[in-house]
């Protein structure tokens, strides 16, 4: 089974395609600029590059969120029209479960944190297990404090953190949580590979294309204004 698997859940991106649960082929790229212009291009680009054809592709995978909204849509609608156009099936895998996938092998729990802004982060929190992590606390979009406070209910001991929330709160999160650990730079950001990985082992619960929207974990700026209480005249 051939997996094309994709990340735009953030300024950075990922393509990998895997033969069952071996790697192919991977890219990797801090800052890819627009993901519309990037995506498409890239993807042509690597496929060729492994003398593979999209065709050849049995399964699609990609990140379905939480992240940057526009990047999430992004993503979602370019694997909407592969899959259909071949059609194939698509799993949707949870991008912070992905980035702690970087830290397989850690003796104390992995908390992915990625920036939501508004003073808010997108966290989670689990026990690496080899080939998979098992999950302590479910997704959320938090404040620090509040990602700190749930941590010292869940956790006891070292906590390693991973992700670009990283850039904005390492001193908070070195200066409440005792025993914090910082994962380098380099392990910051969603590998397309394990997507692939998370996706092989659910390949029995694929979904037609219809079925794959992006997971937000809250309300997009357009739904705020909306909801917001007008002002009287």
């Amino acid at each position: 089974m051939k997996i094309l698997a994709f990340d735009t859940s953030s300024a950075s991106g990922s393509i990998a395609l895997t033969a069952g649960d071996r790697l192919v082929g991977e890219t990797t790229v801090g800052s890819v600029g627009v993901h519309a212009e990037w995506l498409m291009e890239s993807i042509d680009g690597f496929l060729k590059g492994l003398a593979t054809s999209i065709h050849e592709v049995d399964l699609f995978a990609l990140t379905t969120g939480p992240g940057s909204f526009t990047g999430l849509r992004i993503g979602v609608s370019t694997v909407k029209g592969l899959a259909w156009a071949l059609r194939k099936p698509v799993v949707g895998v949870s991008t912070l479960e992905a980035l702690a996938m970087n830290l397989p092998y850690s003796s104390a729990p992995v908390c992915p944190v990625l920036d939501a802004r508004k003073r808010e982060v997108y966290a989670a929190v689990f026990t690496p297990a080899g080939s998979r992590c098992e999950r302590i606390v479910e997704d959320c979009a938090v404040t620090p404090q509040r990602l700190f406070e749930i941590l010292s209910s869940a956790v006891d001991g070292p906590v390693v953190f991973l992700g670009n929330g990283l850039e904005l709160y390492a001193d908070d999160i070195k200066g409440k949580v005792k025993g914090a650990i910082l994962a380098p730079r380099h392990l910051w950001y969603v590998r397309a590979s394990n997507i692939a990985r998370i996706a092989y082992r659910s390949r029995y619960s694929a979904a037609g294309a219809e079925r794959i929207s992006p997971v937000y974990r809250r309300k997009s700026e357009a739904e705020l204004k909306k909801d917001a209480p007008k002002k009287s005249g």
